[in-house]
Formats: C-alpha cells, structure tokens, sequence
C-alpha cells in the first residue's frame, strides 16, 4: 500500500478494470471543477460531472475520460492507515 506523496505513480494490485487501478492509504477527496469524467471501481463505474464530490476511502479505482473536454478536478490527500485485515492480499 502506499500514502498520499506515492499515490500518482502506483499501479495498483490485484484484478485491473483500467490500466490505472491503484488503491491508496489515504482518504481522497475529489472535486469537480470543469467537465467529467468516469470513476471506475472494481464494480461498476459512475460519470461525475462539474460540481460533484467524490470520496475515496482507500477503495481500488480508476479515472477515464471518455469525453471529449478537458476535465478539471482539485484532489485532497489525507494520509491514513489500513485497518489490520483490510488490506489486499492479491
């Protein structure tokens, strides 16, 4: 696992939806500035758009932009820990 100043150029473990998939120690919160863009989970997937929030609590996922606009979103990393037996044994 790896904290918030590793989190940009991990490839995550485990099975992969999106090239990449990456899981972190940290919570992230991600606002939408400008455009959208699709979050991808290890199940399922959601488009967020201009004005959504999104809140990431060490879940895997991934980020897609399938549109054709630039997509504009200001992240904040909080580092944090795993909880003994929540992390990925792949």
């Amino acid at each position: 696992m790896i904290g918030a100043g590793e989190a940009s150029a991990h490839k995550g473990r485990g099975p992969v939806r999106h090239a990449f998939m990456h899981r972190t120690e940290t919570i992230d919160y991600g606002i939408v500035l400008e455009g959208e863009i699709t979050l991808i989970l290890d199940i399922g997937e959601t488009v967020v758009r201009q004005g959504d929030i999104v809140v990431q609590r060490g879940t895997n996922h991934g980020w897609a932009n399938r549109s054709a606009k630039n997509c504009r979103i200001a992240f904040i990393l909080i580092d944090g820990k795993f909880e003994d037996g929540l992390e990925l044994n792949h």
